[in-house]
């Protein structure tokens, strides 16, 4: 379905009004199926795209909402798959380090300030956590220890987040709409986004009945989706708790056994 068909007979259908220039304006309307599509694209991280935060020797923190990191403009949020640090070298024995996984845990500023006092100060060594941070209008992307990268090496995050759709403008727009790429495999979920235009257009009359149905088929197209996703062949069991990791955790980034408790040697 295009724009055109999502604002005005789509939801005149769900609405059970043709009205387009009173109450549920054509502009009314058109702000309403954007919405759709952005918390579509929230709730479910069907777009994740990956941006490559080139890392620099001994900074730890990176502007995520900077041109020169998200060079998209469209990040939204982190996605839940969780980032990578590369170190690459190109000296006479080239290689690649990956730091991932459990090895590579998000830990909150307060966790760091308990567990690792200190941290701030650390002058770098092979990130092994990393952290968000809010401050204004910036978004950070932060590292501990900061990285290390010597004259011959490369420092890289492959930071997977959720992006934003491009808005729809045109009549001829389709939804799920990436730069110039039209995310196709999603199509049968277009109508899910007129239902939840219409609870939100509901709201202007006050009808909350409605609303909260429109909604509830909008939660049921949800729940599809992710049924979609479910892994069809046998399934990985693990345990609940990663008990040599919690002992890991204990000790803090970095430290081996003979390392005191409060101590910390990644500088």
């Amino acid at each position: 379905m295009n724009f055109s068909h999502l604002y005005s007979s789509a939801l005149t259908a769900e609405l059970g009004t043709p009205d387009s220039t009173i109450l549920f304006t054509d502009a009314r309307r058109k702000v309403a199926i954007n919405q759709a599509q952005l918390q579509w694209c929230d709730l479910t991280e069907c777009a994740i795209r990956q941006s490559t935060v080139t890392c620099s020797n001994g900074i730890s923190e990176y502007n995520l909402l900077s041109t020169v990191n998200v060079p998209g403009q469209d990040f939204l949020r982190l996605a839940g798959q969780q980032p990578e640090y590369q170190l690459i070298s190109s000296g006479s024995s080239a290689s690649t380090q990956f730091v991932a996984g459990d090895d590579f845990p998000r830990r909150e500023i307060n966790w760091l300030n308990q567990n690792e006092p200190g941290w701030r100060g650390s002058t770098g060594a092979t990130p092994q956590g990393w952290y968000e941070r809010m401050d204004g209008g910036r978004r950070f992307f932060g590292l501990v220890p900061p990285p290390r990268i010597g004259s011959s090496e490369v420092g890289k995050v492959l930071l997977p987040y959720v992006a934003k759709p491009s808005s729809m403008t045109s009549d001829t727009d389709v939804p799920f709409t990436f730069g110039s790429t039209v995310r196709e495999d999603l199509e049968p979920y277009h109508q899910g986004l007129v239902h939840y235009a219409a609870s939100e257009l509901e709201k202007l009359r006050l009808n909350a009945e409605g609303s909260q149905a429109q909604l509830q088929l909008f939660n049921g197209y949800l729940a599809r989706f992710f049924r979609s996703r479910d892994h069809k062949g046998p399934k990985t069991i693990r345990t609940a708790r990663n008990y040599f990791q919690e002992v890991k955790s204990r000790r803090g980034f970095g430290r081996d056994d003979r390392t005191p408790l409060g101590k910390s040697n990644w500088s």
